[in-house]
């Protein structure tokens, strides 16, 4: 083990949820370090050896040398690159708080979050890093909301009016921040997918994956009250 120039001599290194631990040996004992993952950057194998390099945010570089560092290293980054809890961000989702007073709003909040949703369990199932990314695809996600938004509208007007056309409009002022958040995350996708083992870019992602999913428990919000003042055929 080396961190920068220092020799370490041996030891281990074990990954855990939130920190990978490096218990050095010594002759008085054991030694740990440890280092929260979201300290880490980046890590790489070196190419015909048994080194694997964690960079960390403050420049610092740990070099690992054992016949498992490939192993560490996929355990590492598959750890770094773990989901924040998405669904915390939609406080409305289920609540009173975003619920109005008529019949369809339940169903309706549930329509509305469905694409996200789907999204997010498709993420669960994913096996690369490439498909978790490919599971929130941006352009489908807001090709969903720009058809769920529509549905609403010709609900409550079944013709094609000015009626109709005034809410299609209003409803998607409305979801306008939500589609803006979507084409970020689709521009964050496209830089993180170019380099997958960049963690950086990675954590850009993901962040800019929990706005998109706080933006649209706000746009919901304001959208329930919209959609009141339509009425809805039964």
């Amino acid at each position: 083990m080396r961190i920068g120039r220092a020799d370490l001599g041996q030891g281990s290194a074990i990954v855990d949820e939130d920190v990978l631990t490096i218990v050095i040996r010594g002759p008085s004992g054991d030694r740990p370090i440890r280092v929260p993952l979201a300290m880490v950057d980046g890590a790489a194998l070196s190419k015909g050896t048994d080194e694997i390099t964690v960079a960390l945010r403050d420049g610092t570089r740990i070099v690992l040398a054992s016949p498992g560092s490939n192993q560490l290293r996929d355990d590492l980054l598959s750890r770094c690159r773990a989901l924040p809890e998405l669904t915390r961000a939609l406080r409305t989702l289920g609540s009173r708080r975003g619920q109005s007073g008529r019949s369809t709003s339940p169903a309706e909040q549930q329509r509305f979050f469905a694409p996200l949703l789907q999204a997010r369990r498709a993420a669960a199932a994913a096996t690369t890093p490439a498909s978790v990314i490919g599971a929130f695809d941006a352009k489908a996600l807001a090709t969903a909301y720009s058809k769920t938004l529509g549905e609403f509208a010709k609900e409550r007007f079944a013709e094609v009016g000015p009626s109709r056309r005034a809410l299609d409009a209003e409803l998607s002022d409305v979801a306008e921040p939500l589609m803006d958040a979507l084409q970020a995350l689709g521009e964050a996708a496209t830089t993180a997918g170019g380099s997958l083992d960049d963690l950086r870019l990675w954590r850009a992602w993901s962040g800019q994956l929990r706005t998109a999913f706080e933006v649209a428990d706000r746009v919901w919000l304001s959208l329930d009250v919209a959609l009141d003042a339509g009425p809805v055929r039964t």
